[in-house]
C-alpha cells in the first residue's frame, strides 16, 4: 500500500498577485494516485480560437497541487475548460470551484441566487417567459460590478433535446486583430458598464430600474485589460452591459461601440458549445464573452447552476469619478 502524505495547496506570492485565491486546502493522497491523475489528464482543443476539453479527469475528492497547477496552466492557455460527464452534487461543484479562488456570494444578483447555496446562481427557464431569460446578449459575467468576476463554472443538470447552446468569443483575439492605430486609441479609453443597459430590462418602469441600479451602481472599466497571468491584452466591452465611453454621451459612443461589438464576435473568434447533461464548463471572464442562445423548445427544461470566482481587479464607481471631476 502506498504511503499517504499530507500536502497543502498554497499559491505562491502575495494575494494581489495570485488570481486564484490564497486558501490553504488540506489534501491526503498517495504518490501513486497523484502521479496517475497528472498522467491520465489530457487536453483536446474545442476550436481553433479557444477552449479545450479535459480528458481523463473526474471531479471528486481532494486535488493534488500538481493537478491544480496543470488545470490552471491549461485554463490560461485555452480560456475555457470543458469537463464532460460530471454527475456532481452542489457541494462538490462548490468545493471544486474553491480550488481556483474565493467564491462570489452573488449579493449583487439576489434574484438568481440558490436559496440554500448563495455561491450558486440558477440559470434556468423554470417559471420564466422566454423574453425575460437573461444572458441573450454578448457579455462578460458581472462586468457591471465594481469587482467583475474572474471565472465562472457552469454545470448542466437538465438540458433540452435540441438547442440551448452557449456561444463564446476570444476577446484577446478580438484585440489582436484590431489595427495598431485602433489599439493605441482604445488603450487610453475607459467605458461605463451598467446593469440597466441590458436588453432584457428594457420596458421596465423607472422605479424598478432605479432599484436595480442602486444594487449595482454604474462602474468604469478600461476598454482594454491586460490579463494578469498571460500578459495578453483583451477588449473589455460588451453589448449587454457597456453603455458608453467615459467623457462621451451614449449617442457619441454608439458608432465605435457597435463596431467593437461586431468585431469581437466574428465567426473565426467564436466557439459554440452544445451542452450535454452533466457538462461542467469553466471560462475566464477577463478575456472571453458569451451569449446564451434561446433556440430551443421552452416546454423543455434547461436547468444549470453556476459558481463565480471573485475578481482580481477593482474598477471605479462612475458617480465617484463624476464627483471628483
Amino acid at each position: 500500500m502506498s504511503a499517504l502524505r499530507t500536502f497543502c495547496i498554497e499559491p505562491p506570492g502575495p494575494p494581489w498577485k495570485n488570481t486564484f485565491g490564497t486558501q490553504r486546502l488540506p489534501l491526503s493522497i498517495s504518490y501513486d494516485e497523484l502521479t496517475r491523475r497528472t498522467r491520465d489528464m489530457k487536453f483536446r482543443k474545442l476550436s481553433n480560437s479557444l477552449g479545450a476539453e479535459v480528458l481523463g479527469f473526474k471531479i471528486q475528492g481532494d486535488l493534488a497541487p500538481a493537478v491544480v497547477d496543470e488545470l490552471r496552466e491549461a485554463f490560461h492557455r485555452y480560456q475555457i475548460l470543458l469537463f464532460r460527464d460530471q454527475p456532481i452534487s452542489f457541494e462538490t461543484h462548490i468545493a471544486f470551484s474553491r480550488y481556483f479562488g474565493p467564491l462570489d456570494q452573488h449579493e449583487h444578483v439576489p434574484d438568481y441566487r440558490h436559496p440554500d447555496h448563495p455561491t450558486l446562481i440558477k440559470v434556468t427557464n423554470e417559471g420564466k417567459e422566454r423574453s425575460k431569460v437573461f444572458g441573450q446578449q454578448w457579455h462578460s459575467d458581472h462586468s457591471m460590478a465594481i469587482r467583475p468576476s474572474l471565472a465562472s463554472l457552469l454545470h448542466a443538470h437538465e438540458i433540452p433535446d435540441v438547442g440551448g447552446d452557449t456561444m463564446f468569443t476570444n476577446m484577446c483575439g478580438a484585440y489582436d486583430s484590431l489595427s495598431s492605430g485602433m489599439q493605441r486609441m482604445l488603450s487610453e479609453m475607459r467605458a461605463v458598464h451598467t446593469v440597466i443597459a441590458a436588453r432584457h430590462l428594457r420596458g421596465l418602469d423607472e422605479k424598478t430600474l432605479a432599484k436595480k441600479e442602486s444594487v449595482n451602481p454604474p462602474v468604469i472599466h478600461p476598454v482594454v485589460r491586460a490579463h494578469p497571468e498571460t500578459g495578453r491584452k483583451a477588449l473589455y466591452v460588451s453589448e449587454m452591459l457597456t453603455s458608453h465611453f467615459e467623457g462621451m454621451s451614449v449617442e457619441e459612443s454608439r458608432p465605435l461601440l457597435e463596431y467593437l461589438f461586431a468585431h469581437s464576435v466574428r465567426p473565426e473568434l467564436v466557439y459554440r458549445h452544445q451542452w450535454r447533461r452533466h457538462d461542467l464548463l469553466m471560462w475566464d471572464n477577463r478575456c472571453t464573452m458569451h451569449l446564451a442562445l434561446m433556440d430551443y423548445d421552452h416546454q423543455q427544461l434547461r436547468r444549470l447552476f453556476r459558481t463565480t470566482i471573485e475578481g482580481d481587479y477593482v474598477g471605479e464607481y462612475a458617480h465617484e469619478h463624476a464627483n471628483a471631476a
